[in-house]
């Protein structure tokens, strides 16, 4: 039995750990952090002989070894991150369908970002997160960590201008993700404001602040659930389109690293 060398234990530790500290489910806060360690460690002890295969070249220095520990540590962030996208995506659209909908004076702590969101938001993430267990998203990220090493051997990897401009225009379609949850409740709503506003003016003893608060929540709950199956498939088209994403933000960096 080939015993692995430690300095490429390290490297694999420091991608892996990256992406367990990064990654959604893996990275939440609410698991305890001994447990992520384990993870880490578990999932670097079974990658080193897959990625042993490939030729490794030792650092000269510790200089070399701590440069290519911070690299090997931001890829991980950053594949994690990737996946982290849909779900601020989500969170975002969450947050506007609430707020609009009058639920903005009704905020919970969320776990994972400590920020003050909506009851829709939170509601909608904990949809997104059974979504990306029941679809085995999870497993698209060890698959898309293992293909990562094939691409990008451990201390290959260079932080170029290309693969982070990558990650920044994904990170962007976040904006988009949010926007087309959203978009069923914001248009219905504008729709339901203008009929109140129709009927304020034919009535003017009716109230529309006392009126129109409960018609915006039924309304509102009542298209979150019509779109619920629009939502679910536009989640599902994500997470499927999640392992060539990540594919290619690694082969983005690799190219400039060898250039």
């Amino acid at each position: 039995m080939t015993v692995p060398d430690p300095t490429l234990w390290l490297l694999v530790l420091a991608r892996v750990a990256g992406l367990v500290l990064a990654a959604p489910v893996l990275g939440h806060l609410l698991v305890p952090v001994r447990v992520r360690m384990a993870l880490a460690a578990i999932l670097a002890a079974a990658l080193v002989p897959a990625v042993g295969a490939a030729p490794f070249t030792p650092p000269a220095d510790l200089w070399s070894l701590g440069g290519m520990v911070a690299a090997e540590s931001a890829l991980g962030v950053l594949l994690g991150l990737v996946a982290q996208f849909i779900f601020a995506g989500v969170q975002l659209g969450g947050q506007l369908a609430g707020i609009q909908m009058g639920f903005g004076i009704a905020n919970l702590i969320d776990p994972q970002s400590h920020a003050q969101v909506t009851i829709i938001a939170q509601w909608q993430q904990l949809m997104t997160l059974l979504a990306f267990l029941v679809l085995d998203a999870h497993h698209l990220l060890i698959r898309a960590l293992l293909e990562s090493f094939r691409t990008a051997p451990p201390g290959a990897v260079g932080l170029a201008a290309a693969g982070v401009g990558r990650a920044v225009e994904l990170a962007g379609s976040l904006f988009v993700l949010g926007a087309r949850i959203a978009a069923p409740v914001l248009i219905v709503l504008l729709l339901t404001n203008g009929a109140l506003g129709v009927l304020a003016r034919t009535i003017p003893q009716l109230n529309v602040f006392v009126v129109g608060f409960p018609v915006n929540v039924g309304v509102g709950l009542l298209v979150l659930g019509a779109s619920l199956p629009f939502t679910i498939r536009l989640l599902a088209a994500r997470f499927t389109e999640l392992e060539p994403a990540l594919a290619g933000l690694v082969r983005g960096l690799v190219g400039l690293a060898h250039a």
